[in-house]
């Protein structure tokens, strides 16, 4: 049985190596955001002038309220994943690099919420609201190598 090293004498190039393809994927998903506001300016130029929709003010709380409850499950989901901690270093490489990548995905939600309800009601401001949104918590939720080096050698707090 091959003994595995111990977290304090691991390696830190695979922490930041791990760390740099979270972040790569992280900057992916935030690149999306301005392809939505691309989209939405080119359909707002293209057909410039809003039908009316039956129960626009209902759909508007839908979308907002959708999005306030994916901002508050993607914190949950952070802490819940990285509450318990793994016993070895890849394996908490591995939690760090999962949890940043479903947390960049759910930061993102917002934004499509936005885009589907301009596609719907026609409110730009209403995307720029949920664009924000999804923009603030993408930076919020970026990953720091500092905390990244503290749980996996220590297993401390990765927020």
């Amino acid at each position: 049985m091959m003994e595995s090293t111990p977290p304090s004498e691991f390696p830190l190039e695979k922490v930041h190596a791990a760390h740099r393809q979270s972040m790569i994927i992280m900057a992916s998903i935030a690149s999306s955001l301005i392809g939505y506001a691309l989209v939405v300016e080119a359909l707002r130029r293209m057909q410039p002038d809003a039908v009316p929709v039956p129960a626009a003010d209902v759909l508007r709380m839908v979308f907002f309220a959708l999005a306030g409850v994916v901002i508050f499950a993607t914190s949950l989901t952070k802490t819940m994943l990285l509450r318990s901690v793994p016993p070895g270093p890849e394996a908490r490489i591995s939690r760090l690099r999962t949890t940043s990548i479903l947390t960049a995905a759910l930061s993102e939600v917002p934004a499509v919420f936005g885009l589907a309800s301009f596609l719907t009601i026609r409110r730009r401001g209403d995307f720029y609201i949920l664009l924000v949104v999804a923009a603030y918590m993408i930076v919020r939720h970026f990953p720091q190598r500092d905390a990244w080096e503290l749980y996996v050698r220590r297993g401390g707090d990765a927020r």
